[in-house]
């Protein structure tokens, strides 16, 4: 009888064990499966950083391009084209100023009764 609990034992115990074998091995399992995943993410966020620097690089090519395409034109305007497109040429030329809006705020109560 007490043969049978000892062997009974010894069975609950290597249940146990493999149990606890199966576990850290799906744990195991698990753990390389999220590595794998994280790894390739890693590595196709740093291609797709490559490309968008790649395509800054390009747009910002062609904004400069534009700008000297800009200052060329600003460049080669005339009085004599501007004339030849309606333009006419002002005597007396007068200017606006308009005082800069203060920054603070102020209360006023009209006390008419």
């Amino acid at each position: 009888m007490v043969a049978q609990i000892i062997k009974k034992q010894i069975k609950n115990l290597e249940y146990r064990e493999k149990n606890i074998i199966r576990i850290l091995f799906s744990v195991f399992a698990l753990l390389l499966v999220s590595y794998g995943f994280l790894v390739n993410a890693t590595i196709m966020n740093a291609i797709e950083r490559q490309n968008i620097e790649k395509e800054i690089l390009s747009l910002s090519s062609d904004i400069n391009q534009k700008e000297f395409g800009y200052l060329e034109a600003k460049n080669s305007i005339t009085i004599d084209l501007a004339l030849a497109n309606g333009f006419i040429q002002v005597k007396n030329q007068k200017f606006v100023s308009v005082e800069p809006v203060s920054s603070s705020l102020s209360l006023s109560i009209n006390e008419n009764q």
